[in-house]
């Protein structure tokens, strides 16, 4: 239960710590323009529409490469495109919506992989007490991170071997998203459940 929880929480970290950010930044970013009323509500919209294809996907693909590969694939995909979301963009415009809408297809993907793979861990009499903790702690941990990236973006521009970071959302979420690398790692503790019987 502990090993489907850690894998949650990494998810909801990930998310919770850089890609829900993303609308508050949008507001930042188009503060005091008039030509952009509704850019909170487009990169919303741009997250969500993401989520709804990366959610069908990573249960399409788990079944099809497996789970393990797929979660690592998962890592990746969302370490690479919330570091390009939020270090690649200095203003609001289409690159942004863009690499928003990737980065939320990636980062969403887990909750569509996470009830494929989840009840293929417990036994019958405990499936659903197992998902469930694994589940729900995961939310745990993943409220308990996400509260200090808040605190992160109180950080101003700072310099990391030898590069200048922007402040703020920027270096709050890039640094949060980098909870994939642990995830990365954890998955090969897990078992490959792929076309094996659930446990009885």
């Amino acid at each position: 239960m502990l090993l489907g929880a850690c894998l949650s929480g990494v998810a909801l970290l990930g998310t919770w710590g850089s890609t829900q950010w993303a609308p508050a930044w949008a507001g930042k970013l188009t503060q005091g323009r008039t030509d952009v009323p509704f850019a909170r509500e487009h990169t919303q919209i741009c997250l969500a529409i993401g989520a709804i294809i990366g959610t069908i996907a990573a249960a399409l693909i788990g079944d099809w490469l497996g789970r393990r590969v797929t979660y690592l694939l998962m890592c990746v995909s969302s370490l690479a495109t919330a570091l390009l979301f939020f270090l690649g963009n200095t203003e609001y415009g289409t690159f942004f919506l863009v690499t928003c809408f990737l980065a939320g297809t990636c980062t969403a993907s887990f909750y569509g992989w996470l009830p494929l793979y989840l009840p293929e861990l417990f036994a019958t009499k405990v499936r659903a007490t197992g998902q469930g903790f694994s589940f729900n702690f995961g939310r745990i941990l993943a409220a308990i991170g996400a509260l200090q990236a808040g605190l992160l973006t109180k950080v101003p521009t700072t310099t990391i071997w030898g590069h200048d970071f922007a402040g703020g959302y920027p270096l709050a979420c890039s640094a949060m998203s980098f909870i994939y690398v642990i995830g990365m790692g954890i998955i090969w503790l897990a078992p490959e459940t792929k076309g094996q019987p659930l446990p009885e």
